[in-house]
């Protein structure tokens, strides 16, 4: 398989990566060392980008749920989670192409 055809999160990595380099492109960091983004994306760009997200804040939101009640209990905001579920998903786009 090809990287063109590999997958993550249920879609094509060729079809990630230009909505990823337009957030890359876009990034400025602020006085606190918080990185900022705005972009505007077309829907054959952004719809694939948007629905991996989602899927990676699903994954997320069961592993908050599955900890509530232990001594590592994670209770992420809305934000943090999508921050996090963009990461993780860059991670695997980074991992699954160095393989």
């Amino acid at each position: 398989m090809t990287l063109s055809e590999t997958t993550v999160y249920g879609e094509r990595i060729a079809r990630l990566l230009p909505g990823l380099f337009a957030l890359r492109d876009s990034m400025t960091i602020d006085t606190e060392g918080r990185y900022e983004f705005s972009v505007s994306l077309e829907p054959e760009v952004g719809l694939p980008l948007r629905r991996a997200i989602m899927r990676v804040e699903a994954e997320l939101l069961r592993e908050d749920a599955d900890s509530l009640g232990s001594e590592g209990e994670i209770d992420r905001t809305y934000e943090q989670r999508a921050a996090d579920a963009l990461l993780r998903l860059m991670r695997a786009v980074g991992n699954t192409a160095r393989s």
